[in-house]
């Protein structure tokens, strides 16, 4: 048998990794990773000009056919059920947001197949960093891409359609998309952990966008949508956060009452969709670590 003697520099080397702690969340891991998307997004910076632009061409058939039907400010039975006269300005907040929910279905659920398909999902798994501290890192550089393109959108519904909105609720604005933001963040953790079992993103992604997309009163008032559809819509962050926007920047009418109850409903959907993402996702991890199916397609 042969001994290996260890000289005092390796043993001070491994004493410095029995240091080595694993933590369940590491900001700085989440840092790096975010600042890498954020320098390849840059390598290509026309593309986050070009997804400002592309979302005006989806939602231009709803308002061609909206000023066909009732002119450009709606009609008195739009009004009735929305609480709004101007449907233009109505749906341009309602993709602004939406936006975001498109990001967190697209972007934070694929992460880790964009990792595998880069060659870089294995190194990132044996790497003693925590897998959520990598989804943020993705979270935060996509959320950073996603407001550079809703703004672009925002700037160009004002210059084309002349909408307008209230720049004194800037702040609670912001509080707002903050919250639902970190909601959906629960989210595609969830649709992550179910992409690394499926593999094949495309129809699971395709048919839970689809599925929000109908059920989130962007282009239209949640009253219409038949009452379990509404139960469904209100379990949506983008539900609530697109219900007061369109209150604070349309009305520019700030009441607390109604602003405090919509914000504690944000926080428990943060917290439930945490929750369950989190959950959703360890054991997606486990499940296909046990299987050896990691880097499988």
């Amino acid at each position: 048998m042969t001994v290996v003697e260890t000289t005092g520099d390796e043993g001070d080397l491994s004493a410095d990794h029995t240091e080595f702690k694993v933590r369940s969340l590491d900001w700085s891991i989440s840092k790096l990773i975010a600042l890498k998307n954020l320098r390849i997004a840059l390598r290509y910076p026309a593309n986050i000009i070009v997804w400002g632009i592309i979302p005006l061409l989806w939602i231009a058939p709803y308002l061609l056919m909206m000023t066909a039907i009732g002119g450009s400010a709606g009609n008195t039975y739009f009004s009735e059920i929305s609480g709004f006269d101007d449907f233009i300005r109505f749906v341009v907040i309602g993709w602004f947001v939406y936006m975001y929910v498109d990001n967190s279905i697209w972007g934070i659920g694929n992460t880790f197949r964009w990792e595998q398909f880069s060659g870089t999902l294995e190194p990132l798994f044996l790497a003693p960093v925590p897998r959520i501290s990598i989804l943020l890192g993705g979270a935060f550089s996509d959320s950073v891409q996603t407001t550079i393109s809703a703004l672009v959108l925002l700037a160009f519904s004002c210059l084309l359609f002349g909408v307008t909105y209230s720049v004194t609720m800037i702040l609670p604005v912001i509080i707002v998309l903050l919250l639902m933001l970190f909601a959906l963040f629960g989210f595609g953790f969830m649709l992550a952990g179910l992409i690394i079992v499926f593999k094949d993103p495309s129809v699971l992604t395709e048919l839970v966008d689809a599925v929000v997309f109908t059920v989130t009163p962007v282009n239209y008032p949640i009253e219409v949508l038949p009452k379990y559809a509404q139960v469904l819509s209100y379990l949506m962050p983008a539900t609530l956060a697109i219900g007061i926007i369109r209150e604070l920047t349309m009305t520019a009418s700030f009441e607390p009452g109604s602003y405090l109850l919509g914000v504690l409903g944000l926080l428990s959907l943060l917290a439930l969709f945490w929750a369950v993402g989190l959950a959703v996702f360890r054991y997606a991890e486990h499940w296909t670590k046990e299987r050896g199916s990691m880097g499988g397609f």
